[in-house]
């Protein structure tokens, strides 16, 4: 008999017991596992890859940690301000005195006296300077004769400001905070863009993850069948004795190794599960939880256009929140190193005083060796109570002092201020060199994602080439089989090489979106391109 005919014999007769009924249950078949892959099911939810950034970024726990910086950073801003707050102030006093030989009369003397004021103090934004508004009043009743009255009431109303000239004039230490804390909170601000950038960018490399996770069970699923319908042909072979018994352990040693990828493959799957649910859920995922989520987004493959390096770098230096924070911490340092120049000069401050008195009360019932003709004198003309001594600030002839003081400090050495002066112009130029790696670093992180984008795009299509390639080896050598020019195990590689094309393929197209994905994160579009308003995220529920 020709050998093409015996095998055809053989193929024939091993393809009529695999179609036999019960055939292939034996003890030492496959591990049983349920099947991973989440379609149905009251624990499954579906999702897609929007849904899970929208969720994401508003469950997501490093979101959630990061969004209350700018918080912080913002009551920290309000709160410099505060030094320009008025401070009010108050005093009030009394005293008694007793005196058996006055100091003139040489008689007893007695004096009861209670005084107090209060008054505002409030820096001067920008300037450096200080007003402050006094108000003081007193009333002191004696009988010492040389005082005309008795009681005697006094007030005075003084306004003063301190300016400084040369150190503390407009770089003194509360402005200069006021303006390093706003943009401290800018800066914390970009810094949250940048957190949620990257989670968003986390979110959807996880989705694409399980995808490619799920993709893995079902091709270790379609391996082990394939394995397991070999070993059933080499059982079937071995009893008709066409092979030996060495074929049939070699049959089962593979479907033990496609047993083991397919624990290992659903253990993954699960570890990517938990992660995609812990990034879009947060605290939702407890130690007993069953969800599944079943991606319903495709990683299909559309034709990107070809990257325009020199706008795309363009882009991102205009976008990405990580050079607009490292700018901002210039700005700082030259604020730092303006305030600490200032404080290397000498201190010339003004200060200028104007008050108004006012004194009214009663006259004296004591003698006076000091009016005419001694006893009483005679009445005072600013008769009144407390409240007449304000008609004398301004008018009537009113008291009045005005006073003019100048303030010089010249430190000698001044080593303190000299070397803060070189400390915050070597932070100043630190600060520019740390832009100048990160536009750097950004121009080479954009160059690779785009390469990456390339390389991933050419990817998918070599790919979908093999994968082609391997359905019509398939096709092929199922032809041979019908003609009797193949066997049964000679198609089930076919069949392995075309699942293990399409595997391929579906890795290539989670590289591929992957690949997007970090271009729009290195160019700083990926919130703009997935929807994602910042100001939405950082709201406080």
């Amino acid at each position: 008999m020709p050998s093409r005919t015996v095998s055809t014999f053989v193929s024939l007769l091993v393809l009529c017991l695999l179609a036999a009924p019960g055939h292939g249950q034996s003890t030492g078949g496959p591990i049983a596992a349920p099947a991973l892959a989440p379609a149905t099911g009251a624990n499954t939810r579906p999702l897609s890859l929007a849904d899970a950034i929208a969720l994401g970024v508003q469950n997501n726990l490093g979101v959630e940690v990061n969004r209350y910086t700018p918080y912080v950073a913002q009551y920290e801003s309000e709160a410099a301000w505060g030094a320009y707050n008025p401070l009010f102030e108050s005093d009030i006093q009394y005293g008694r005195q007793r005196e058996q030989n006055g100091f003139v009369t040489n008689q007893p003397t007695k004096s009861d006296q209670i005084e107090g004021g209060v008054g505002l103090t409030a820096l001067i934004p920008y300037w450096g300077g200080a007003l402050t508004l006094d108000f003081d009043g007193g009333k002191n009743n004696t009988t010492n004769p040389i005082e005309r009255l008795s009681p005697k009431y006094n007030s005075g109303l003084t306004l003063g400001i301190n300016a400084p000239l040369l150190r503390g004039l407009v770089w003194n230490e509360p402005w200069t905070q006021v303006k390093i804390s706003r943009l401290g909170y800018e800066s914390q601000l970009d810094n949250f863009t940048t957190s949620v950038m990257n989670t968003v960018f986390s979110i959807i490399n996880d989705y694409w993850v399980l995808v490619a996770r799920q993709e893995e069970v079902r091709v270790a699923e379609k391996s082990l069948e394939s394995n397991n319908a070999l070993l059933d042909q080499a059982r079937v072979q071995y009893d008709v004795g066409v092979v030996s018994k060495v074929e049939v352990i070699q049959a089962e040693a593979g479907v033990a190794n496609s047993e083991f990828n397919l624990i290992l493959a659903r253990n993954e799957y699960m570890n990517s599960q938990d992660q995609l649910i812990a990034s879009v859920l947060g605290t939702q995922l407890h130690s007993t939880t069953t969800l599944l989520f079943s991606p319903t987004d495709n990683p299909v493959y559309t034709r990107a256009a070809p990257v325009d390096l020199e706008k795309s770098v363009e882009r991102a230096f205009k976008l990405r929140p990580e050079l607009a924070a490292a700018y901002k911490q210039v700005e700082t340092g030259e604020i730092s190193l303006r305030f600490a120049e200032n404080q290397r000069l000498p201190r010339l401050d003004v200060n200028v005083r104007y008050r108004t008195l006012g004194t009214t009360g009663s006259e004296n019932e004591v003698d006076s060796p000091f009016c005419p003709g001694g006893g009483v004198c005679p009445s005072p003309v600013n008769k009144g109570d407390f409240g007449d001594t304000f008609g004398y600030y301004y008018g009537q002839g009113g008291p009045d002092e005005l006073s003019a003081v100048a303030l010089v400090s010249i430190p000698l050495g001044n080593t303190t201020a000299r070397k803060n002066a070189s400390k915050a112009r070597i932070q100043l130029r630190q600060s520019k060199s740390q832009i100048t790696r990160l536009k750097q670093d950004i121009i080479v992180s954009v160059r690779r994602a785009a390469r990456g984008l390339l390389a991933s795009a050419q990817g998918v299509e070599a790919a979908e080439r093999r994968r082609i390639a391997a359905a019509e080896q398939l096709r092929a050598e199922q032809i041979r089989l019908e003609h009797g020019e193949s066997t049964p195990f000679d198609v089930l590689q076919r069949e392995r090489d075309l699942v293990d094309a399409e595997s391929q393929k579906i890795g290539a197209l989670r590289a591929y979106r992957i690949s997007q994905a970090t271009l729009q994160r290195e160019e700083g579009t990926i919130l703009n391109d997935r929807n994602v308003v910042i100001d939405q995220v950082r709201a406080l529920n």
